[in-house]
């Protein structure tokens, strides 16, 4: 159980890593860590990681959501939510979410740039999550027991949004 938990954070934060010191500045992350850290320490320590660490077109935008997708997906796989009668398992909610931000891309509702790259990345990784990790533990609703693992998977789906380009 804690090896999961390691993986999660782990993710988690080499997608921090690569929004950093990899993406634009005008992501939210990256403007509240320049608002707290300030500017010139910040650029000082992007320049310094960029000149050192180089990434591929690949590692730089399509693995942070892929890896973004592996946390989800670990934390989300027991839980379902029950509306009415019926129960709809969080299982296939980071695949769906990968999906559809690459819809909207596509459509050019959001920025960014429809790529197949994140697909086959999002499906990959939800596919390690689904099978490295099997869930041993009934599914229950993610609202009925709010527990930290179920304050952790709420707040893992938030974070997307700190991948939000703001202008």
């Amino acid at each position: 159980m804690r090896i999961k938990y390691f993986i999660i954070a782990l993710a988690l934060l080499l997608s921090l890593f690569v929004y950093l010191f990899f993406r634009t500045e005008q992501t939210v992350v990256n403007y509240l860590f320049i608002k707290i850290w300030g500017g010139e320490p910040f650029y000082q320590s992007r320049a310094w990681v960029t000149s050192h660490v180089n990434l591929s077109n690949f590692q730089t935008y399509s693995l942070p959501e892929a890896l973004w997708i592996l946390a989800i997906t670990l934390l989300s796989k027991r839980y379902i939510i029950k509306i009415g009668a019926f129960n709809i398992s969080l299982w296939y909610l980071p695949l769906l979410l990968a999906f559809g931000f690459e819809f909207f891309q596509w459509m050019n509702w959001s920025k960014g740039s429809a790529d197949l790259n994140d697909l086959w990345g999002g499906l990959l990784f939800w596919a390690l999550g689904m099978t490295v990790f099997p869930e041993r533990e009934p599914k229950i609703s993610l609202f009925q027991s709010f527990n930290i693992h179920a304050l952790l998977c709420t707040g893992a789906y938030a974070v997307v949004y700190l991948a939000h380009v703001i202008n």
